[in-house]
């Protein structure tokens, strides 16, 4: 809005052009006549001139520069291995190549996650019991242990056992299904 206000930020654009010397005659009058009553606009004509007369006339203000024998031999074969299919590399190095582009893009992830995971290590190592006198000591044989889980068990049942009803109700079903050939009838011939 405020460029539409202001007739020397509308005339800017084209007062660039005009110092390139590319602003179409069509406008060019009205750029001028514009001119003529700004003089903020005529200094920066100046300004823009001073930077675009050299760039417009580069070609005749600066020497040819032309690289030497060596940099021209180094371009060439960079422009040869460019267009060359990428062979005889090896399965290594393509494996490096890929796991670099897996991992350096997270590498900060996979650094904690490595970290989390030496502080698990270390935890587990520092907690361990020691495996050199105690395990001779607690050897138990299997037999043993057999009988200790059998004795066990037995307390788990008798406790969990339902001591209001009596055993002989236990044992009686509610529901007796019937044998198949009484459910139907068989056909005789």
């Amino acid at each position: 809005m405020k460029r539409f206000f202001n007739s020397c930020g509308r005339q800017g654009e084209n007062i660039s052009l005009l110092a390139a010397g590319v602003l179409p005659e069509c406008e060019k009058i009205q750029v001028q006549s514009h001119l003529r009553e700004c003089a903020a606009c005529r200094q920066y004509l100046e300004e823009i001139k001073s930077v675009t007369v050299p760039l417009v006339n580069w070609a005749e203000s600066l020497p040819q520069i032309q690289p030497d024998a060596a940099a021209q031999r180094r371009w060439a074969k960079a422009i040869e291995m460019a267009g060359q299919p990428e062979t005889g590399h090896g399965f290594a190095p393509a494996i490096r190549d890929r796991m670099r582009e897996i991992f350096w893009p997270w590498r900060h992830v996979w650094t904690g996650l490595a970290a989390a995971w030496l502080v698990i290590l270390a935890g587990n190592v520092a907690l361990r019991e020691p495996a050199s006198g105690s395990t001779a000591k607690s050897a138990v044989s299997e037999q043993e242990a057999m009988s200790s889980f059998k004795d066990q068990q037995w307390i788990l049942a008798e406790l969990l056992a339902d001591h209001s009803v009596p055993q002989d109700a236990e044992r009686q079903k509610f529901f007796s299904p019937k044998p198949r050939t009484e459910r139907f009838k068989v056909a005789s011939v």
